[in-house]
């Protein structure tokens, strides 16, 4: 049996930040890094493009005047926060790409860390563990007050799932199911009403 590439070598699956800032733009876009090892992302469906964009479209035009709020849509989020026990530099460097990010204002120019974020949204079907239960995990210990999972089935959206960060457990915990519509008011003062229906318009 042909063993993998990286079987001799496992090091070899481990990414430093300065090589992934050295890859082409195209290819950069279809990893994630966690703990310096390389993640294939797949590409979303039409169906989660639109309901990201329409998403945002509903986040930009709830969100106040002040302060000044920013939306992006599937931009590289580094950790700010690491374990200091990890001594090699690779490892060290996570980055993820929420389908949604919510922050306050940062300069032009400026690289998007875990803590500009005030909220993270990940668009996903029902049987994504990454999303359900790594991300969960990971957006939680890099303190973004609130996550929510859009959990589509087939093309529509089955529900979405809004988490609360539990300040001194550093963990989430589950503040409601919304079924139907999008109905919450999130960090900051943005207050959102929006129908399912409304996020799935083509």
């Amino acid at each position: 049996m042909t063993q993998p590439a990286w079987a001799p070598d496992p090091s070899s699956l481990l990414i430093s930040e300065e090589q992934y800032e050295a890859l082409p733009a195209d290819v950069a876009h279809t990893i994630e890094v966690v703990e310096g090892n390389a993640f294939f992302c797949q590409p979303p469906s039409p169906e989660r493009r639109v309901v990201a964009f329409r998403l945002q479209t509903a986040l930009m035009e709830a969100k106040p005047c002040e302060p000044c709020i920013q939306v992006f849509q599937d931009t590289d989020m580094k950790y700010a926060f690491v374990n200091p026990h990890i001594t090699d530099e690779r490892k060290r460097f996570t980055l993820r790409r929420p389908d949604l990010s919510v922050l306050r204002c940062i300069e032009r120019g400026s690289k998007l860390t875990s803590a500009d974020v005030l909220v993270a949204v990940e668009i996903t079907s029902t049987n994504e563990d990454t999303d359900f239960v790594d991300k969960k995990a990971e957006y939680a210990f890099q303190r973004i007050p609130a996550f929510l999972i859009v959990v589509m089935e087939n093309t529509r959206i089955h529900s979405v799932e809004e988490y609360r960060l539990n300040w001194p457990a550093r963990a989430y915990r589950l503040a409601k199911v919304h079924r139907g519509a999008l109905t919450t008011e999130l960090p900051e003062g943005i207050k959102l009403d929006v129908p399912f229906s409304t996020l799935e318009e083509m």
